[in-house]
Protein backbone atom coordinates (compact mmCIF):
# COMPACT_ATOMS: atom_id res chain seq x y z
CA UNK A 1 0.00 0.00 0.00
CA UNK A 2 2.77 2.45 0.88
CA UNK A 3 4.53 1.88 -2.45
CA UNK A 4 1.34 2.67 -4.36
CA UNK A 5 0.94 5.93 -2.43
CA UNK A 6 4.55 6.92 -3.15
CA UNK A 7 4.14 6.10 -6.85
CA UNK A 8 0.95 8.16 -7.03
CA UNK A 9 2.62 11.10 -5.25
CA UNK A 10 5.57 10.91 -7.64
CA UNK A 11 3.22 10.89 -10.63
CA UNK A 12 1.35 13.94 -9.32
CA UNK A 13 4.68 15.71 -8.79
CA UNK A 14 5.73 14.90 -12.36
CA UNK A 15 2.35 16.01 -13.70
CA UNK A 16 2.62 19.33 -11.88
CA UNK A 17 5.98 20.05 -13.53
CA UNK A 18 5.02 18.89 -17.03
CA UNK A 19 3.69 22.22 -18.35
CA UNK A 20 6.75 24.06 -16.99
CA UNK A 21 9.51 21.88 -18.45
CA UNK A 22 10.26 23.22 -21.89
CA UNK A 23 13.39 22.37 -23.83
CA UNK A 24 14.93 24.97 -26.12
CA UNK A 25 13.26 24.96 -29.54
CA UNK A 26 16.67 24.68 -31.21
CA UNK A 27 17.75 21.65 -29.14
CA UNK A 28 16.56 18.90 -31.48
CA UNK A 29 17.80 20.50 -34.73
CA UNK A 30 21.16 21.26 -33.09
CA UNK A 31 21.57 17.74 -31.75
CA UNK A 32 20.64 16.31 -35.17
CA UNK A 33 23.22 18.56 -36.85
CA UNK A 34 25.93 17.48 -34.40
CA UNK A 35 25.06 13.78 -34.83
CA UNK A 36 25.19 14.23 -38.62
CA UNK A 37 28.80 15.40 -38.14
CA UNK A 38 29.57 12.17 -36.29
CA UNK A 39 29.77 13.67 -32.81
CA UNK A 40 28.95 11.67 -29.71
CA UNK A 41 26.44 13.48 -27.52
CA UNK A 42 25.97 13.25 -23.78
CA UNK A 43 23.89 14.94 -21.13
CA UNK A 44 25.06 15.59 -17.57
CA UNK A 45 22.45 17.12 -15.31
CA UNK A 46 22.74 18.16 -11.66
CA UNK A 47 19.38 17.07 -10.34
CA UNK A 48 17.48 15.64 -7.42
CA UNK A 49 14.74 14.23 -9.64
CA UNK A 50 14.61 10.53 -10.45
CA UNK A 51 16.05 9.46 -13.80
CA UNK A 52 12.57 8.52 -15.02
CA UNK A 53 11.37 12.15 -14.76
CA UNK A 54 14.11 13.43 -17.05
CA UNK A 55 13.75 10.56 -19.48
CA UNK A 56 10.01 11.29 -19.67
CA UNK A 57 10.56 14.92 -20.70
CA UNK A 58 13.34 14.08 -23.15
CA UNK A 59 11.15 11.42 -24.76
CA UNK A 60 8.17 13.76 -24.89
CA UNK A 61 10.22 16.38 -26.74
CA UNK A 62 11.98 14.00 -29.14
CA UNK A 63 15.41 14.45 -27.58
CA UNK A 64 15.95 11.08 -25.89
CA UNK A 65 17.12 9.23 -28.99
CA UNK A 66 19.45 12.09 -29.95
CA UNK A 67 21.65 11.66 -26.86
CA UNK A 68 24.09 8.75 -26.72
CA UNK A 69 24.57 9.02 -22.96
CA UNK A 70 22.41 10.60 -20.27
CA UNK A 71 23.69 10.95 -16.70
CA UNK A 72 21.76 12.46 -13.83
CA UNK A 73 23.45 13.24 -10.54
CA UNK A 74 20.45 11.93 -8.62
CA UNK A 75 21.77 8.49 -9.62
CA UNK A 76 25.49 9.26 -9.24
CA UNK A 77 27.94 9.55 -6.37
CA UNK A 78 28.97 13.12 -7.26
CA UNK A 79 27.50 16.19 -8.90
CA UNK A 80 29.04 18.91 -11.05
CA UNK A 81 31.55 20.48 -10.71
CA UNK A 82 33.20 17.36 -9.24
CA UNK A 83 35.48 15.70 -11.75
CA UNK A 84 33.92 12.27 -11.21
CA UNK A 85 30.60 13.49 -12.60
CA UNK A 86 32.27 14.58 -15.85
CA UNK A 87 34.46 11.47 -15.96
CA UNK A 88 31.40 9.24 -15.77
CA UNK A 89 29.88 10.79 -18.89
CA UNK A 90 33.19 10.84 -20.75
CA UNK A 91 33.81 7.20 -19.86
CA UNK A 92 30.41 6.14 -21.14
CA UNK A 93 30.97 8.11 -24.34
CA UNK A 94 34.51 6.77 -24.73
CA UNK A 95 35.88 10.30 -25.18
CA UNK A 96 38.97 11.87 -23.63
CA UNK A 97 38.47 15.21 -21.84
CA UNK A 98 40.66 17.09 -24.32
CA UNK A 99 38.33 15.99 -27.13
CA UNK A 100 35.15 17.04 -25.33
CA UNK A 101 33.15 20.23 -24.94
CA UNK A 102 30.68 20.98 -22.17
CA UNK A 103 27.88 23.42 -22.91
CA UNK A 104 26.01 24.76 -19.92
CA UNK A 105 24.41 27.72 -18.21
CA UNK A 106 26.17 27.47 -14.85
CA UNK A 107 29.64 29.03 -14.77
CA UNK A 108 31.04 26.99 -11.88
CA UNK A 109 29.16 23.71 -12.25
CA UNK A 110 29.33 23.47 -16.04
CA UNK A 111 32.11 25.64 -17.46
CA UNK A 112 34.71 25.63 -14.69
CA UNK A 113 33.98 22.01 -13.77
CA UNK A 114 34.59 20.90 -17.35
CA UNK A 115 37.69 23.05 -17.76
CA UNK A 116 39.07 21.71 -14.50
CA UNK A 117 39.46 18.25 -16.04
CA UNK A 118 40.70 19.40 -19.45
CA UNK A 119 37.46 19.83 -21.38
CA UNK A 120 36.49 23.00 -23.18
CA UNK A 121 33.65 24.91 -21.56
CA UNK A 122 31.00 26.85 -23.47
CA UNK A 123 28.60 29.10 -21.60
CA UNK A 124 25.03 29.53 -22.79
CA UNK A 125 23.52 32.21 -20.54
CA UNK A 126 19.83 32.86 -20.10
CA UNK A 127 17.81 35.35 -18.09
CA UNK A 128 18.13 33.36 -14.85
CA UNK A 129 21.73 32.21 -15.28
CA UNK A 130 24.36 33.21 -12.72
CA UNK A 131 27.01 35.73 -13.79
CA UNK A 132 30.35 34.38 -15.00
CA UNK A 133 32.38 36.02 -12.26
CA UNK A 134 35.99 34.94 -12.74
CA UNK A 135 35.14 31.95 -14.93
CA UNK A 136 36.49 32.35 -18.47
CA UNK A 137 34.63 30.11 -20.92
CA UNK A 138 36.23 29.05 -24.17
CA UNK A 139 33.19 30.54 -25.90
CA UNK A 140 29.78 32.07 -25.22
CA UNK A 141 26.71 31.28 -27.29
CA UNK A 142 23.28 32.86 -27.09
CA UNK A 143 21.47 29.94 -28.72
CA UNK A 144 22.13 26.25 -29.22
CA UNK A 145 21.85 26.78 -32.99
CA UNK A 146 25.26 28.50 -32.83
CA UNK A 147 26.91 25.34 -31.55
CA UNK A 148 27.63 23.41 -34.79
CA UNK A 149 29.57 26.30 -36.33
CA UNK A 150 31.34 27.03 -33.05
CA UNK A 151 32.47 23.43 -32.61
CA UNK A 152 33.79 23.37 -36.16
CA UNK A 153 36.03 26.30 -35.24
CA UNK A 154 37.31 25.00 -31.88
Amino acid sequence: MTLAVLEEAAQHHLDSWTPHIVHHADAAPTLRALRARGMKLGLLSNTHWPVSFHEHFLQRDGLLELLDVRCYTSAMSHSKPHRLAFEEVLGKLGVLPEHAVMVGDRPIDDVWGAQNIGMRGVWRPHSGAPELGRVMPHAVIQSLAELPDLLASL
